[in-house]
């Protein structure tokens, strides 16, 4: 397997607080690895991956079948996406028409 644990560094200490000290290491490898496995990566994939994709109807993983959206759900998400877009052209709009609007917005 490739997934073998190796040490890279001794670190030695024989006090009292030894326990405090080996959790408070712990902790300090925790929060390298969680800040490791949070930065964004790219996906790569092969050239049938994106079709595989598109067309699996359930999880790889756990082989439980995708939630499918009702036909309802997905106009009201179009409606709310279409409305969005109105509101954020509105502001883009206004922005143009009264430049001083975020100068005042920033004051209040």
């Amino acid at each position: 397997s490739s997934f073998k644990y190796e040490i890279v560094s001794h670190d030695l200490y024989r006090e009292a607080d030894a326990l405090e000290r080996f959790v408070i290491k712990i902790e300090e490898v925790l929060l390298t690895i969680q800040k490791e496995l949070s930065a964004s990566a790219e996906i790569i994939m092969a050239p049938g991956d994106l079709k595989a994709y598109n067309e699996a109807t359930k999880c790889w993983i756990c082989k439980k079948a995708f939630l499918k959206p009702s036909s309802e759900a997905l106009q009201k998400f179009k409606e709310s996406k279409h409305r969005l877009l109105e509101v954020i052209e509105w502001e883009a709009s206004m922005g143009e028409d009264h430049p001083g609007k975020k100068k005042i917005q920033k004051e209040y």
